[in-house]
C-alpha cells in the first residue's frame, strides 16, 4: 500500500453521539499530505471525539473516515503510521527515558538507536538518564513527542497538547513541531483551543463548533474571505474607546484587550472608522497609536468565521 495520498485524512459526514449528545454531527474534514492543520475550537466543540474517530479508537455512528485511504477502525496498520500525543501524558513514573524508549523501540521493530535519534530530535539528549518522573510539564510533552517519533509516523496527531503548559514552553513544543515537520517529513493535526499559538505553526486550519467545521481551507485563504473589514486600532485607552466605537451604526462587532480594539465593519465603511476613530479617541482622551487594516488574529478569524455561518 502506497501513503503517497493528497489528502491523508478525509471525514464525510461523521458523526459520533453519547445517548442523546451528539458530539459531532455531520462534520467533514480533509487534511492535505505534508500540512500542519489547526483543529480549532471551544472546549466542547467535539475536537477530541473526532480526533479518536480519526486515530479508530472510537466507531463513527454515522458518515465515513479514511486514513491513508483506509478505515481506521480497529486497524494497526493505520496505527504504524500514525503518532499520537495526548494533553496528558502517561507514561512509567519510574523508568528512565532512554531505557523506556528502548522498549518502545523493541515494540515496533525498529532499531534501539532510534530511541536516542528521537531524544536528540526533541532536544532531550541531555535528560537520557533520567526518570520520567522528574522531567518538568514541557520536558514530559517533548518526551511524548519523541514517542510518538519512535516508528517514524508520517502523520501526528496532538490534542490540546500545549493546554497545561507555561507561555514559555508552549512556544517552545510549538518550536518543535516547526522544526519536526521539516526535518523529519510529518504531518501535523492539532487540536487547541488557545488559538493565537496556533497561526505561528499551521498552514492550515479547520474550525470546529458545536460537531461540525463550519470552515476550513489554507490559512490565507481563511484570512482572505474573513478577515476582510477586520481593522486593528491601536490605544493607550481601549476599554473606553471600544464604548464609544461599538456605537457606530456600521460596526458590526468589537474585540478589545489592553493593547487595543479589533473591529470589524461593514464592507466600504474601512475609511470612515479611520475618521470615527480618531474623533471618538479625542473625546475619550485616547491615543491612537496605529490603524491597521486586515490584521486579525487567529481567534478574531474565528469569531468571523462563526458569526458568518450562524448568520446563514
Amino acid at each position: 500500500m502506497t501513503t503517497q495520498f493528497m489528502s491523508l485524512i478525509v471525514a464525510e459526514n461523521l458523526g459520533k453521539s453519547y445517548g442523546s449528545v451528539v458530539a459531532v454531527d455531520s462534520l467533514n474534514l480533509r487534511l492535505d499530505a505534508g500540512s500542519v492543520t489547526g483543529l480549532i475550537g471551544p472546549n466542547g466543540a467535539g475536537k477530541t471525539t473526532t480526533i479518536k474517530m480519526i486515530l479508530g479508537l472510537l466507531k463513527p455512528d454515522r458518515g465515513v473516515v479514511r486514513v491513508f485511504g483506509q478505515d481506521p477502525w480497529d486497524n494497526p496498520e493505520i496505527r504504524t503510521m500514525t503518532g499520537i500525543v495526548y494533553e496528558k501524558a502517561f507514561f512509567p513514573a519510574h523508568q528512565e527515558t532512554l531505557e523506556y524508549l528502548e522498549r518502545v523501540c523493541r515494540i515496533y521493530g525498529v532499531p534501539e538507536s532510534r530511541a536516542m535519534e528521537v531524544l536528540e530530535a526533541v532536544n532531550l539528549q541531555e535528560a537520557t538518564d533520567r526518570q520520567i518522573r522528574a522531567l518538568s510539564a514541557g520536558m514530559l510533552q517533548k518526551f511524548a513527542i519523541a514517542h510518538a517519533l519512535v516508528h517514524k509516523p508520517k502523520l501526528i496527531v496532538a490534542d490540546e497538547m500545549t493546554a497545561n503548559l507555561d507561555p514559555q514552553a508552549r512556544s517552545e513544543l510549538l518550536e518543535l513541531v516547526l522544526d519536526l515537520h521539516k526535518d523529519e517529513k510529518v504531518a501535523f493535526l492539532l487540536s487547541s483551543h488557545i488559538l493565537p499559538e496556533l497561526s505561528a505553526v499551521c498552514d492550515s486550519a479547520a474550525i470546529i463548533n458545536r460537531g461540525k467545521v463550519w470552515a476550513s481551507g489554507k490559512l490565507s485563504e481563511l484570512y482572505e474571505k474573513y478577515a476582510v473589514g477586520i481593522i486593528r486600532v491601536s490605544t493607550d485607552k481601549p476599554y473606553q474607546l471600544e464604548e464609544e466605537v461599538k456605537k457606530l451604526s456600521y460596526v458590526k462587532r468589537v474585540n478589545s484587550d489592553i493593547r487595543g480594539l479589533s473591529v470589524t465593519v461593514v464592507d466600504g465603511k474601512e475609511d470612515a472608522l479611520y475618521e470615527d476613530a480618531i474623533r471618538l479617541a479625542r473625546k475619550v482622551k485616547a491615543k491612537i497609536l496605529g490603524i491597521e487594516t486586515g490584521s486579525a488574529s487567529m481567534q478574531e478569524l474565528y469569531m468571523q468565521a462563526i458569526s458568518d455561518k450562524e448568520r446563514k
